[in-house]
């Protein structure tokens, strides 16, 4: 039998987001309705479309964030690009690795400014919703000259929803979340529902003003089945320590002042709130406490030198880990201040030229003492496109940071059209890019084990590819890439665990990473059917090359980093039905840079159905999702349990 209360809190929830439904509908019917569609969105100060010629940049498309709003970050750049994620489990902290490199070698950005974390150098993919962004997008490759310390291996380019339509909006979602493990015998049930995830946005427009106010919140237990790997005849256990709350909230506001300008302010809070999930084997009860507060100020202005633009920030993030043993507080504050004014001669040329200047102040429990630094940079963005098939990018940066001086960061790019015949094109494109890391905060300070010596890291990286499109008219299009790259780093910087089973950051003498990209997309229209398509492939060598002393792990794949890594998604519309579909492998890993112990390959396969059914003006969809459809058992990280098949249900009501 069903359990009352769950058949209480369930039922409220639709009656309530139903209720709000039929309220809100006649209320702002009488807006311009004359779009049925979601809020299209606005990318701004993201340089990556115009000053990065020859670079491989990829952009989630709009529908897949619309289905997945309840997913991370992380889940949505596994689903799309064939990028790799290292999870500890599935509340714990989810890291990226972009072309062989690791976390901290990724820039993340919120609306061009830098949102690392200097104590840990890196962002936790899974406290980032993608509810709370307008636009994702990620560039391959080295980027310091573009993005500053840590664009090694590429960047994250997140922006903030832009509102444009007249009249209020409003978006309403309420899901619920199962596992499969966890039925009863008679079927799904209220009670056997494990996550809940409620997301509601309002906004409002006119001709100088645009407003929008978001907030979500999720609860899940996630107590799965899973098969305990570290015992032997691997019996099945229940995952008794892994949830997890979350909520959070974002605020944009655009104000038109004149004509030519406009002032822009962006508020972002994430609360997340964990039981940290234990290795198998183990009875660890961690929990870790973030809150994350993202202030921007933004003031835009059209002259005759072109647009001026000026952004202050205040970022505080907040962490308190417990286990045990441990209470550690780690409370970090950032101010940052990016100014930039860029000029653009007819459609053949644009300059961009600026300077970052950011202050961090740090208070952990395992320094000595509160930790300061101050970095500056000067950047100059160059754009050239000489003939209608070359474009040109040229890009410095200088930086400057407390007790470092790395060497100046150049970056030259190319990208030419040398056939075009009827439906064919073909494009031959390059890049050549520096970059660098500065040491982190815990690299440096954290109390025995940080490395005051630790040297900054300086990379040199070089692709070069090719692309195909084949277009036919409006009902066809088909491209293909293929990259190929190349990159050395020097003095880079890894914690590993020393002769006394201490782990200590230190530089390994120099890094290679090398290897091959594929990808695909198409997109047909026939008829009221579209189809849309995508697939990548990389292969990774990442390998230590030299060593300080003696022979290290010279010429072993570095731990973590799959040689093989594939996605293939698709999307198919149908009057009011959609379906989306990916399937993710990943290949063998090893866990140790010595290649001595592997994690075995895996293939995840993910699906989701929509209807929508309009209700005069406004449109509620109903979804269904289905999670590790083959109920794969499968690892990211040694011992951490994932999750097996789940399936999740999704009401979103929608007035344009």
């Amino acid at each position: 039998m069903l359990r009352d209360e769950s058949i209480i809190v369930v039922a409220n929830r639709i009656l309530l987001f139903i209720v709000l439904a039929i309220v809100a509908c006649p209320a702002l019917a009488q807006q311009d309705t004359s779009h049925y569609q979601l809020q299209s969105v606005h990318v701004f100060g993201k340089p990556a479309e115009v000053y990065s010629a020859g670079s491989r940049v990829t952009t989630i498309d709009s529908a897949y964030l619309q289905t997945y709003t309840s997913s991370s970050l992380a889940d949505a750049l596994q689903a799309r690009t064939p990028v790799y994620f290292k999870s500890y489990g599935v509340s714990g902290l989810s890291s990226v690795s972009f072309r062989g490199t690791n976390a901290s070698q990724t820039a993340v950005l919120w609306n061009g400014l830098n949102i690392g974390l200097p104590t840990l150098g890196q962002s936790d993919f899974s406290t980032l919703p993608l509810s709370g962004f307008g636009d994702v997008s990620v560039q391959s490759g080295s980027a310091g000259a573009t993005y500053g310390s840590g664009a090694i291996g590429g960047a994250v380019l997140l922006n903030s929803p832009t509102y444009t339509t007249k009249g209020f909006g409003l978006d309403l979602q309420q899901q619920f979340g199962a596992f499969e493990g966890n039925f009863t015998k008679s079927g799904l049930s209220c009670s056997d529902i494990s996550s809940y995830f409620s997301n509601g946005r309002i906004s409002y427009g006119n001709d100088k003003l645009q407003v929008g106010i978001g907030a979500y919140h999720k609860s899940a237990e996630n107590d799965f089945m899973y098969k305990d790997l570290s015992r032997a005849g691997k019996p099945e256990r229940t995952q008794d320590h892994a949830a997890q709350q979350q909520y959070g909230f974002t605020q944009d506001l655009t104000w038109q002042l004149t004509p030519g300008t406009k002032i822009g302010l962006h508020a972002w809070y994430t609360f997340t709130d964990r039981e940290l999930q234990p290795a198998m084997g183990s009875a660890s009860g961690a929990e870790q406490l973030d809150k994350n507060l993202r202030l921007l100020t933004q003031l835009q202005h059209d002259g005759n030198w072109g647009t001026t633009d000026v952004k202050l920030a205040y970022f505080k993030d907040f962490l308190n880990y417990t286990d045990d043993a441990t209470n550690s507080v780690a409370d970090v504050q950032t101010y940052q201040l990016q100014a930039e004014q860029t000029y653009t001669k007819g459609k053949n040329w644009s300059l961009r030229g600026g300077v970052n200047l950011q202050h961090f102040v740090a208070e952990n429990d395992g320094y000595a003492q509160t930790e300061q630094e101050n970095r500056a940079a000067l950047f100059a963005l160059f754009r050239y496109d000489p003939t209608q098939t070359i474009d040109l990018s040229l890009n410095l940066r200088q930086a400057f940071v407390t007790d470092y001086n790395p060497a100046p960061t150049p970056a030259l790019g190319f990208n030419w059209k040398f056939y075009q015949q009827a439906q064919h094109q073909l494009f031959l494109k390059g890049n050549v890019s520096g970059s660098y890391r500065v040491p982190t905060l815990n690299d440096r300070f954290w109390v025995g084990a940080g490395n005051p010596t630790l040297k900054p890291e300086q990379g040199w990286s070089k692709e070069a590819g090719l692309r195909h499109l084949f277009i036919v008219g409006n009902t066809l299009l088909l491209e293909t890439e293929a990259t190929t790259y190349h990159m050395l780093v020097d003095d880079w910087i890894q914690w590993t665990e020393d002769e006394t089973g201490r782990w200590r950051p230190i530089n390994l003498q120099k890094v290679r990473a090398m290897g091959l990209e594929l990808s695909q997309q198409l997109t047909a229209t026939i008829g009221t059917l579209k189809l849309t398509g995508s697939a990548g492939y990389t292969y990774t060598s990442s390998e230590q090359v030299a060593v300080y002393e003696g022979q290290g792990d010279k010429g072993r794949q570095l731990m973590y980093v799959p040689r093989h890594k594939a996605v293939v998604a698709t999307g198919l519309t149908y009057k009011n039905w959609q379906l989306h579909t990916d399937l993710n492998y990943t290949g063998l890993r090893y866990t140790t840079n010595s290649e001595t112990r592997p994690l075995e390959s895996f293939i995840l396969i993910n699906a989701a159905l929509s209807k929508q059914l309009h209700l005069n003006q406004c449109k509620l969809i109903l979804s269904l999702r289905t999670e590790n459809i083959t109920n794969t058992v499968y690892q990211t990280m040694a011992y951490r349990a994932m999750p097996p098949r789940g399936y999740t249900f999704s009401l979103r009501f929608i007035i344009p």
